[in-house]
This record gives C-alpha cells, structure tokens and sequence, in this order.
C-alpha cells in the first residue's frame, strides 16, 4: 500500500510541477555551467601556482584579488615571479597592498598511488580490529 501511494503521488506532483521545473531548468542551465567553469578555473589556476611553487627553492604562494576575481602570486623567496592566472597588471600592483604573511608552502600534491597506499593501511587495520573482536 505504502509503495502505490509513493508513486500515486509521484504522478501527481510529476504532472502538476513537471513543467514548471523543465522551465526552470532551461533558464538555470547556463549561468550553472558558466559559474562551474569559473570555479574549475579558479581551481586549476590554484594547482598551477602551487606546483611552480614547489619546483623553486623557499617557493611560496600568495592570493591577491584583481577586478574581483582571484590572482595566486608565486614566489621564489622575497620575490614575486609568476601570477596565475596570467592578469595585465604588473606583479608588483598585484602585490602592493597584499598582506605578505598571509603567503603559505604548498604541500607537494598526493599521488594515487599514495592515495591508495594510505587507505589500504587504514581498512587493513580496521579488518584486523575486527577479526580480533570476534575471536
């Protein structure tokens, strides 16, 4: 009984709201992409910075904003060298009223395969925990 009413009123809402949501998902479907396209490049400008960064000696990263959008500075030391993305404006704009202890050391990114090293370890030992608790 419990199941027919479930999709009783499937149908019903389905029918009534149906075309109100294929609407709604027609006017949403582009700015979505479009928001979710600027995070991954947000993301990916992020990665970049941090992988050069790890490559220089003391490298290190900074996040400045320009004309509203996020700029990751690198340095190699007390010097800026490289911007992702790459903006017009010089790196010694970028920077000038930046709060230069807000810079951090990337850590160097993790691999899959140490992705999987490190879970198998955690369920190896989550399996022996619980061998011992039923012997």
């Amino acid at each position: 009984m419990a199941k027919s009413t479930i999709v009783g009123n499937a149908v019903k809402y389905g029918v009534k709201y149906g075309p109100h949501v294929i609407v709604a998902a027609k006017a949403l479907k582009e700015p979505a992409t479009a928001y979710a396209q600027k995070k991954l490049a947000e993301q990916k400008a992020r990665r970049a910075a941090a992988a050069e960064a790890t490559t220089l000696q003391a490298g290190t990263v900074l996040r400045v904003f320009h004309q509203g959008q996020p700029v990751w500075v690198v340095y190699s030391g007390e010097e800026p060298i490289a911007s992702h993305p790459v903006v017009e404006a010089t790196l010694a704009q970028l920077v000038e009223r930046a709060d230069l202890s807000q810079r951090f050391v990337p850590e160097p990114a993790v691999t899959a395969k140490d992705r999987i090293t490190s879970a198998g370890g955690q369920a190896a030992g989550k399996a022996r925990a619980a061998l011992k608790r039923t012997r």
